[in-house]
C-alpha cells in the first residue's frame, strides 16, 4: 500500500505507535491481505470500513449520517475531537496530504499545516 495502512479507520495515525511498529495487530494489518478473518473482528467501525474497501470512515459517502462513526466521534474527550479533525482533513485534502502532515507527529494525532484561505 501507499502508507494508508497506517491510518486507522477512525482517523488515528498508527505510524507513531510503538506496538504497531513492532507487532501490533491493529486496525488493518492482516485484514487487508486476508491473513486475519474480518468476520471475527469485534470493532463494528473496522468491519464496516474495510468491508466497503475504504481507507477510513471519512472516505464513505455515508460518513455524516453513519451511526457507527458519529457515535464514536461524539464521545467526550480530546482524542475523539482530534480523530474527527483527522477525518475531516482527509475528506478535504486526501490521504497523501494527511500522511505528509503526520510525518513528524509523535502520537496518534497532531497539528496540520496552515492552509491559505481563498
Amino acid at each position: 500500500m501507499n502508507g494508508t495502512e497506517e491510518i486507522g479507520c477512525c482517523g488515528a495515525y498508527c505510524g507513531t505507535c510503538r506496538e504497531y511498529q513492532k507487532t501490533c495487530k491493529g486496525c488493518k494489518p492482516g485484514y487487508l491481505d486476508g491473513s486475519r478473518d474480518l468476520c471475527r473482528a469485534k470493532c463494528r467501525m473496522k468491519k464496516c470500513c474495510l468491508t466497503r474497501g475504504r481507507v477510513t470512515c471519512g472516505d464513505c459517502v455515508e460518513y455524516e449520517s453513519c451511526e457507527i462513526i458519529q457515535s464514536f466521534l461524539n464521545h467526550p474527550g480530546y482524542k475523539y475531537g482530534k480523530y474527527k479533525q483527522a477525518l475531516e482533513y482527509i475528506r478535504t485534502h486526501g490521504h497523501a496530504a494527511f500522511l505528509k502532515a503526520a510525518e513528524h507527529w509523535t502520537s496518534a494525532y497532531g497539528k496540520y499545516p496552515e492552509q491559505n484561505s481563498k
